[in-house]
């Protein structure tokens, strides 16, 4: 390593910072909520504040175990820096996201053929929309993302000649990321590595001190805790978390897919940077770009990213229940792997082959860009999205002009100008979609427009019920818990118990409601989405 190495680190490190904590940060707390996840872990965690209970997660004033506690944690650490609020929630996710792309460029510069090629992965993983815009989200996904990617890359320093310390650096970074998750953040890494050593015979990974030094880490870590929650929660451990939760999700379906789900997640997230990722797998996959990662003496690079990858995409392929979000965790290997890839089509090493299939990856890319645009036209038409069309128009124009104008520098053979171009367009196209177009359209994904208008009319200590309109973040605007009615029955019993209390429903029911021959309905706050009403009972039911 050279003398200047330690400063270019330190250079890279400070771009890559620059350019990736605006579009994390920028505008963090300017939407409220959004349904249905990102409420559950802001009310569990604000809670949890409220009672100084830091053990267990409280929902609802009760125990709580959908998830370990980790993430609570995270959340509850950014409402003390900045409040309970959305940008605290929010806060750790950022931050996490910010940490995945500097480890990416440090730890992944042993996976990939340059210090250029991991430059251009942590690049691409910064701006790819699917980690922005889950780096700005109050969900787990980006804390393990971070996590398995730390213990993933820790393992392959273990197996290119590292230490016990490095080996109980991924135990601890798998601790870590099943305390956020659950088993599944041991699990996808054990599959990833079980392929790797098949296809590679890498026997000596199976070396006793390593071994014991990463169990030791992960049993530090995440020991601790469940053990307490298997003595004091037993139930909520086994039925509701390990059955419910992690199997149940595993073998019934809570959300429904089409075939090859991911393979379209995978190509939507990655861009605008997915054109070449086709080819970047296929070079990864060749048996000459692995020979050396065979036997002992194999430092791990791409097969290794490969498996990575592949691990992640099938295991939550496997499972019955599927949202675009579980397969987070295999963006930083294809980030890797698109680094690589680039590196070696626009910058080889003195001596290296240039690798084939630049020009048609980029043109791909365009390609794509182009496709999306039709889609994107057709979903903009909704009315619910109205007032954010022109700004996500305005974000799929940037693409398609980044896509074209990176054609030029490919075919020139620059890797300095590709990146300027294609990074600077997904810079820009992300930051209009989170900062101008999403706010345009809380009123559709988040309560917290109508909140305000409740409490600016002071009247929102009078909501006694939500019919129909469920949503957790209507508890944490109001400040308590609102109880939540769905059988129309139960509804008239509640109101004849209790006449004339303010609910919240869904507008497209106040039709329904009024036509009821139990109800008489007094709107109060009529909006897009949820309207406030006054219920009383039918005058001939009081006459009865």
């Amino acid at each position: 390593m050279d003398a200047n190495a330690p400063r270019s680190l330190a250079a890279g490190c400070l771009v890559l910072l620059v350019l990736a904590l605006p579009l994390y940060l920028f505008g963090l707390g300017s939407t409220g909520l959004s349904d249905p996840d990102e409420p559950y872990y802001a009310l569990t965690a604000k809670e949890m504040l409220q009672a100084g209970e830091y053990t267990v997660p409280l929902f609802h004033g009760r125990p709580s175990f959908d998830k370990p506690a980790l993430f609570y944690w995270v959340v509850l650490a950014g409402y003390r820096l900045l409040g309970v609020s959305e940008a605290g929630a929010r806060i750790g996710s950022a931050l996490a996201a910010a940490c995945g792309v500097i480890a990416v460029f440090l730890l992944g510069r042993a996976q990939v053929r340059s210090r250029l090629a991991a430059f251009g992965g942590a690049i691409i993983l910064a701006t790819s929309l699917e980690y922005v815009v889950l780096g700005r989200a109050a969900v787990t996904d980006m804390t393990l993302t971070l996590f398995i990617t730390l213990g993933m890359l820790s393992t392959a320093r273990v197996l290119s000649g590292g230490g016990a310390a490095w080996a109980a650096l991924s135990g601890i970074a798998f601790g870590l990321a099943t305390l956020t998750k659950g088993p599944l953040g041991v699990l996808v890494p054990a599959a990833a590595l079980v392929l790797y050593v098949v296809l590679t015979r890498r026997t000596d990974a199976l070396r006793l001190p390593s071994i014991a030094a990463s169990v030791g880490g992960f049993l530090l870590t995440a020991g601790p805790w469940y053990a307490y929650m298997a003595i004091r929660y037993r139930d909520l451990l086994v039925e509701t978390f390990l059955g419910q939760g992690n199997l149940g999700r595993f073998l019934a379906a809570e959300h429904r897919s089409v075939p090859f789900y991911y393979a379209g997640v995978i190509m939507a997230g990655l861009l605008p940077w997915s054109g070449a990722l086709p080819a970047a797998l296929l070079h990864a996959a060749r048996p000459s770009a692995w020979s050396g990662e065979r036997g002992p003496d194999g430092r791990p690079g791409p097969l290794f990213l490969l498996c990575w990858f592949a691990a992640v995409v099938v295991v939550f392929s496997l499972a019955a229940s599927k949202l675009p979000s579980y397969v987070l965790p295999a963006f930083p290997p294809a980030a890797l792997l698109l680094g690589e890839f680039w590196a070696g089509a626009l910058a080889p090493a003195s001596g290296s082959p240039r690798l084939r299939g630049g020009t048609i990856s980029a043109w791909l890319g365009l390609a794509i860009a182009l496709a999306g645009a039709p889609a994107l036209v057709s979903v903009m038409r909704r009315p619910a999205l109205a007032g954010a069309a022109q700004a996500a128009l305005a974000a799929g124009a940037i693409v398609i002009v980044g896509a074209t104008l990176a054609v030029f520098p490919v075919r020139r053979g620059s890797w300095t100008g590709f990146v300027l171009v294609q990074g600077a367009a997904a810079a820009a196209a992300v930051l209009v979609l989170c900062v101008v177009a999403l706010p345009r359209v809380e009123e559709f994904d988040s309560t917290r427009p109508l909140v305000r208008q409740l409490h600016d009319s002071r009247i929102d200590d009078q909501v006694v019920g939500i019919y129909r309109a469920h949503d957790v973040s209507l508890d944490f605007y109001l400040g308590r818990e609102v109880q939540f009615v769905d059988d129309p029955q139960e509804l008239r019993r509640r109101v004849t118990a209790a006449p004339g209390g303010l609910w919240i429903v869904l507008t497209r029911d106040l039709q329904k409601l009024r036509s009821s021959a139990g109800l008489a309905v007094e709107p109060l706050l009529e909006r897009p989405c949820r309207s406030v009403v006054r219920l009383l009972p039918a005058p001939s039911l009081e006459g009865t």
